[in-house]
């Protein structure tokens, strides 16, 4: 059983709180829902297999806290609402739904076929907005609550990643409009983008850690860890961020820093090369 993570919030700030988080038998998922019980809140475990979501409650209930694990698919709506009920029946509410789960491969774009698209898009996207649409009109849009998006650093794309660039700018488009369509309700939303992050999920990839950080050219010059996402998600989901909805926050080490930085590279080169052709022309 992995060890609770460093408290790093007060132990009563998600008191009296209720938070679903979804893929959170493994990874940052279920370092965010430990975090979170140990910040009071009561916490629904939900994954497609049983056995992680399982040890996940055990350790949360090992430390104290109140936790249920739920089987379920969030492609399958009837299983979604299955999981709902549960809640309902478990805890009468919910105040924060946490919308990690998702998955993806590997594949350049020429290699990729429309099933593999469609698989990550039903995942990525579609799982995540039947979720997200489900803890609205089951509890949400009656009493408010606080939704986050675990996405990916795709604002220039995704090479390798196509389908996932395309789910998770979805997922965005989506947060976006739903913030603005839901404040009326007391519904904050807002998305976390994760850059490289030690994960079990990482052994599945064809590299290794250090392959990562220089392909991603990370400027802090290491990886973070599933508690840096999980503080994220909880300064969010929390009274901390109560003034913040519709916002995409990179957690990636500053990895995003070098589009900027290339980009005045280049301006900076062209305009040597025209002082250096002395014609007043661009190059």
């Amino acid at each position: 059983m992995q060890q609770l993570p460093k408290m790093r919030f007060a132990p009563d700030l998600l008191a009296d709180r209720v938070a679903l988080v979804t893929g959170g038998g493994t990874g940052m998922g279920r370092a965010t829902a430990t975090e979170m019980a140990r910040c009071g809140a009561r916490i629904a475990v939900l994954g497609r297999r049983i056995e992680p979501i399982e040890d996940c409650t055990r350790e949360i209930q090992a430390a104290g806290g109140e936790a249920i694990a739920i089987s379920a698919d969030i492609r399958d709506p009837e299983q979604i609402e299955a999981a709902m009920l549960r809640i309902k029946q478990h805890f009468g509410k919910l105040d924060i739904l946490v919308n990690n789960a998702g998955g993806q491969f590997v594949s350049p774009a020429r290699d990729l076929n429309n099933k593999g698209f469609e698989t990550v898009i039903r995942n990525n996207l579609i799982g995540s907005w039947q979720m997200t649409k489900a803890v609205a009109d089951h509890f949400m849009l009656q009493h408010g609550g606080s939704i986050v998006f675990v996405t990916a650093c795709v604002r220039s794309g995704l090479s390798g990643f196509v389908h996932t660039a395309a789910a998770r700018g979805g997922v965005l488009a989506m947060m976006k409009t739903l913030a603005f369509e839901w404040a009326e309700f007391g519904i904050r939303l807002n998305c976390v983008a994760p850059g490289t992050v030690k994960t079990e999920g990482m052994g599945h990839y064809p590299i290794d850690p250090e392959q990562w950080l220089k392909l991603n050219r990370n400027v802090l010059g290491h990886m973070g860890d599933v508690e840096d996402i999980a503080a994220a998600i909880i300064f969010l989901s929390s009274p901390l961020g109560k003034f913040v909805t519709g916002e995409e926050w990179y957690i990636d080490g500053g990895e995003t820093l070098h589009l900027a930085h290339d980009a005045r590279q280049m301006i900076d080169a062209m305009k040597f090369a025209t002082r250096a052709r002395g014609d007043g022309k661009s190059t």
